[in-house]
């Protein structure tokens, strides 16, 4: 336990290197919240034809790119917050931030649901136009 205490207060004061295992953390974190939101939807989709899955995939790789992107942003934010912020002292800059962060993590995961939705929907349309076949 010790040793715990003792790597979160050496991370705390030493932030020119820390920076990575804060970033790691949200990496895991941000990962974790959008399989929360997507797992029903891709066990929904695994369960139909396994050609209208594949092509489901294919469509949302190519619309999903927004979302990642806003996810750089926020993880590029949160490098920025964590070697810049006063933790000790916070002020109006700290909660500007975090809210921030916290609006581009939500724009992220909704820029996501929205393209696999959409991408449901194109092989939908393309199913209703008999451009696939059963």
């Amino acid at each position: 336990m010790d040793n715990i205490k003792s790597f979160w207060d050496m991370v705390l004061t030493q932030r020119t290197w820390s920076w990575a295992v804060v970033d790691i953390a949200y990496l895991i974190v941000f990962l974790l919240v959008r399989n929360f939101f997507f797992h029903s939807l891709l066990s929904r989709a695994r369960a139909l034809n396994s050609k209208w899955y594949q092509e489901i995939k294919k469509v949302y790789v190519k619309k999903c790119i927004p979302g990642w992107v806003l996810f750089l942003v926020s993880f590029m934010l949160v490098i920025f917050f964590w070697r810049s912020a006063n933790l000790k002292q916070p002020s109006l800059y700290e909660a500007s931030m975090v809210c921030i962060i916290v609006l581009t993590i939500l724009l992220s995961i909704t820029s996501h649901l929205i393209a696999f939705a959409s991408s449901t929907v194109h092989v939908l349309k393309q199913l209703e136009n008999n451009q696939m076949t059963f």
